[in-house]
């Protein structure tokens, strides 16, 4: 019978954990070496910088395998994978493997863009793995404070987690939550699970409803308007889940709505705020938008 191998992400470990790391990696249990695999973490986290492991155990809570990650400090979306190890008995049944999509699946899911490694060219099967994981060698980059001592270094672009689906009556119940958390800052009226199901039942060819998913998880509505039009569409609402904002989701939607019009032969896309909405002034302007009008509303375009 296979025995079953469990991937977790730990940012912080458990004192069980690094004790268990100590005796996998370094053969040892003193203080010396517990402490050794805290630091990885404890260095990140004096110094801000965002950090997690990946930790693969038995059945029996062993410890077999590990790997570390670290953000980038001048580039948030771009990540860093080393210290991976795995014992020896273990090798070569996927493990490493299993570990790196792990820390590439988690780091999908939180909107970064990519991983970074670095392998010394003798270390052959450590090239192949990255290879078969989709890694491009690439010039050397610096990481932080980390120096060339010869490493060959590998990239990957990581997969993005956000996609695009149409929002119909049977996603209604999805948009009036997305609503009611941004219905203040959008300075509406309040639109009813009801209405909202009145509006998205609606055929109306001169408008389009969206709702952008990490995942399978609505975490944002847009309506594009203006379709009968020859040559100008609207991006006449837009808005992102609380505790999404701030993470590109909006940046993705305005560029999903660009493409989709560019699609239908628009030259030109709209889009307006209020000027007390200072987060989708700077989205806006942060992605190619210009200001054309400023009266009750701020008035934005970008040529396609």
């Amino acid at each position: 019978m296979k025995e079953i191998i469990t991937i977790q992400i730990s940012k912080f470990l458990t004192n069980e954990l690094a004790l268990k790391i100590g005796k996998m990696q370094w053969k040892e249990s003193t203080p010396l070496f517990i402490n050794r695999s805290r630091q990885y973490i404890f260095d990140e986290l004096v110094n801000s910088n965002e950090c997690f492991g990946v930790i693969a155990t038995t059945s029996n809570n062993d410890v077999v395998g590990r790997l570390h990650c670290v953000r980038n400090e001048s580039n948030p979306q771009l990540w860093y994978y080393g210290d991976l190890f795995v014992i020896s008995e273990y090798r070569r049944r996927g493990i490493a493997k299993s570990m790196i999509r792990a820390a590439i699946n988690h780091l999908s899911e939180t909107g970064e863009t990519n991983l970074r490694c670095y392998v010394k060219p003798d270390n052959i099967p450590s090239r192949n793995l990255q290879m078969s994981l989709c890694f491009l060698e690439k010039s050397f980059e610096s990481f932080n404070d980390f120096t060339n001592d010869g490493e060959i270094m590998y990239e990957l672009d990581i997969p993005n987690s956000l996609t695009v689906i149409p929002a119909t009556i049977n996603e209604a119940y999805f948009v009036r939550i997305l609503f009611g958390q941004n219905k203040d800052i959008l300075n509406v009226g309040n639109i009813s699970l009801s209405e909202w199901r009145g509006i998205l039942s609606v055929d109306d060819p001169d408008e389009k409803h969206f709702l952008v998913c990490k995942g399978a998880m609505p975490v944002a509505y847009m309506k594009i308007n203006g379709l009968m039009n020859t040559d100008k569409a609207w991006i006449s609402m837009l808005f992102v889940a609380k505790d999404f904002q701030h993470q590109g989701i909006g940046s993705f939607a305005l560029n999903y709505a660009e493409q989709y019009v560019k699609g239908l032969g628009f030259n030109e896309i709209n889009i307006q705020t209020d000027k007390g909405n200072i987060a989708a002034i700077n989205c806006y302007s942060n992605s190619g938008y210009q200001i054309y009008e400023q009266n009750s509303k701020i008035k934005f375009s970008k040529m396609l």
